[in-house]
């Protein structure tokens, strides 16, 4: 008897609500500094190389299309805004739960 493979089909989403081209890396940065987190926060959190993380911002603000980190992370809470539930806002500190 002959079996027939099974193919698995995956899509994937849109990282945290915010756009598909991002990937995941660069949501996870834009999704932090959205949350209040200074861009040396952002990088000791993550553990990420400045180098590595100005090149996240270049790479985003080209892929979205603004020309300063200020409105990408503008276009980012309009996007995470009444979707993305994991930003934590108690006690006047927002943080990322």
């Amino acid at each position: 008897m002959k079996r027939e493979s099974k193919v698995i089909s995956i899509q994937r989403a849109s990282s945290f609500g915010l756009d598909a081209i991002l990937t995941g890396e660069e949501a996870i940065v834009l999704r932090a500094l959205a949350s209040g987190h200074t861009d040396r926060q952002v990088c000791g959190e993550l553990r990420m190389n400045p180098d590595t993380y100005l090149r996240l911002m270049r790479d985003m603000r080209e892929k979205i299309g603004k020309s300063d980190n200020v409105s990408l992370v503008a276009w980012a809470k309009e996007r995470i805004q009444g979707v993305d539930q994991r930003i934590d806002t108690t006690k006047g500190r927002t943080r990322l739960a």
